[in-house]
């Protein structure tokens, strides 16, 4: 059997496909919130002579919020492919 034809072809579906649209929403929010803090928030701290410097790593929430995108653009009809614009 073609794994195209199949009505649950896992490269329609996404890791976001059973949320609904108010919790794929919701999540895209709260993705873009934690990724505007990773990017303006201090990186570093210190007290009691000690040190920390934390990693600025957005790829992964990037990923999430890219992945979450795709799901509301295929549910909306549109191109599940293209840029992100984060305004």
């Amino acid at each position: 059997m073609d794994c195209s034809q199949h009505p649950a072809d896992h490269r329609r579906m996404g890791i976001y496909s059973h949320l609904t649209t108010a919790q794929l929403q919701a999540k895209r929010d709260t993705f873009l919130s934690a990724l505007e803090a990773r990017l303006t928030l201090p990186t570093t701290a210190s007290g009691e002579g000690r040190s920390v410097q934390f990693a600025q790593a957005p790829a992964d929430l990037e990923r999430q919020l890219r992945a979450v995108n795709e799901e509301l653009a295929r549910r909306a009809g549109g191109p599940t492919r293209g840029p992100i614009y984060l305004a």
